[in-house]
């Protein structure tokens, strides 16, 4: 898909399952943030259309469970592209080699500052157990008001203090080869479906849209749907309820 093109909701619910399955970052177009934007947009400016026009159709309550679940799906793959390139930016602090092809300009900015931070962190405990050499103050003693009196004693420097090499623990050596696995980006649930229920259509529908399909419904058709869209149905007495769940 060009960059140019609109994201379409079929495309984002294909990339969502793509994250959830691949514990890499997976290859995505250059301007995904923008372009799950712009979809989430597009759905909204068509819900409220139909919302001033006819707020209690069925057209109007499937474009408002798609718009709902655009955007949850949009904010569960950014988080999931998150966790893997934190998980990235950990091994190249350790000194690993990573592959960046995959990432957004906004991902490869984000992978920078983790990255800056995590070689500063890393060595912390090194840092703070390094070698520091003590030494004592030279101190002038008081004059002794004698004739003849001897000349200042000074107190002698004592040897610098040095650690012995076993307190200095050593800086964990980075591992070279690439066949350590990427951990698994933070889990999320799937998203939760609506409650579906099933109804008994009276009278023939003209074609409309839900949130995860296309209805083309006639007179008597049995149907199994989202709740909410089914009781817009029921409210304008075209179908009749059959159970009251799955």
């Amino acid at each position: 898909m060009k960059n140019s093109d609109p994201l379409s909701y079929e495309d984002l619910s294909t990339i969502y399952r793509m994250e959830k399955k691949s514990n890499t970052v997976s290859a995505v177009r250059r301007d995904l943030y923008p372009a799950m934007a712009g979809l989430i947009i597009n759905i909204r400016m068509e819900y409220e259309k139909h919302l001033s026009a006819d707020p209690d159709s069925i057209i109007c309550e499937g474009v408002n469970q798609r718009r709902k679940k655009a955007v949850v799906m949009s904010k569960e793959i950014t988080e999931l592209r998150m966790g893997k390139i934190a998980s990235l930016a950990l091994i190249g602090a350790r000194g690993g080699q990573n592959v960046l092809d995959h990432f957004t300009q906004e991902e490869r900015e984000y992978y920078d500052n983790i990255l800056d931070i995590s070689r500063k962190h890393v060595g912390i405990v090194d840092r703070l157990s390094s070698k520091r050499r003590f030494e004592t103050m030279e101190i002038d003693p008081e004059p002794i008001i004698e004739k003849a009196a001897p000349e200042p004693i000074r107190i002698k420097k004592e040897p610098a203090y040095e650690p012995a090499a076993e307190e200095t623990p050593q800086p964990e050596r980075p591992s070279e080869k690439m066949s350590e696995k990427i951990p698994e980006g933070p889990k999320s649930d799937d998203l939760e479906e609506d409650e579906m229920v099933v109804i008994r259509v009276l009278e023939d529908l003209p074609p409309f849209s839900g949130p995860d399909r296309n209805y083309e419904l006639s007179k008597e058709d049995i149907v199994r749907m989202p709740k909410a869209m089914a009781m817009a149905l029921i409210s304008r007495e075209k179908a009749v309820m059959i159970s009251p769940g799955p």
